[in-house]
């Protein structure tokens, strides 16, 4: 008899496995643009005694078995760069953060193995043209390899309807997490996300309309840009996602 009990314990169990496995390769094929994911944890609400919060993304594009995910919170705050001095996306200070410290709090090593090295592209085309509203026509930089990046305004444009003039765009706007606060993120009660929570700025790994600013969404949810050097702006990571990892 007790044999029979483990023998239909261990069939329980092994079809358990099978669905939980079916389930998650059924996610992650049948994954579309709008929807909201969770992947990876991150200190969000400020209490560490009830430990890391699953951190939540937006999928902003599904192409070729990856999935394009920007953080649908901001998750913490920060300065583009950490001096003063001119910078581009690949010398800047918050790149190497995003690609170092937070890619290893927020995500386990097998976790890490389902996010791409994604070419990312720092030509011009990827900027905005500030010399049309008197800034300077800044560079870009070149372009680099990373698992971690920050939105372009291009893309912020072409996905979250970022413009100069949209500012009352609640499709871009993001509200900081309690940890994002603390860390000195700015936000405002006169503008709310689609959510109804109050909304701050965020950088975008764009120039801005000199060498040593960076372009970012207003909390209006236009775009905006202020000196690299400012450490109240949201960090709001992006990443590719690969599809077919074998963690699904």
């Amino acid at each position: 008899m007790k044999k029979w009990i483990v023998l239909v314990a261990m069939i329980m169990v092994a079809i358990w496995m099978v669905t939980c496995f079916a389930e998650s390769q059924t996610d992650s094929e049948t994954i579309a643009v709008g929807d909201t994911v969770a992947f990876g944890s991150y200190e969000q609400d400020n209490d560490r005694n009830d430990g890391k919060e699953p951190i939540e993304w937006i999928v902003l594009d599904v192409q070729d078995g990856k999935a394009l995910l920007l953080s649908k919170y901001g998750l913490s705050a920060a300065g583009y760069h950490n001096t003063w001095d001119d910078c581009t996306w690949e010398t800047c200070s918050l790149r190497t953060w995003l690609n170092d410290r937070f890619l290893n709090w927020a995500f386990s090593t097998e976790e890490q193995s389902a996010i791409l090295i994604t070419p990312v592209d720092n030509s011009e085309a990827q900027g905005y043209d500030w010399t049309m509203i008197g800034g300077e026509k800044t560079a870009g930089g070149n372009d680099t390899q990373d698992r971690i990046f920050l939105l372009s305004y291009a893309e912020a444009n072409r996905y979250l309807d970022v413009t100069i003039e949209n500012d009352n765009n609640t499709k871009s706007r993001v509200a900081p997490t309690a940890c994002a606060i603390l860390a000195g993120a700015v936000f405002s009660d006169d503008f709310r996300t689609a959510d109804g929570n109050a909304a701050g700025w965020w950088w975008l790994r764009s120039p801005g309309s000199g060498p040593n600013s960076a372009a970012g969404v207003s909390d209006a949810g236009s775009l905006s840009y202020t000196r690299a050097y400012h450490r109240s702006g949201i960090v709001r990571p992006a990443f590719w996602l690969d599809l077919h990892s074998d963690i699904f």
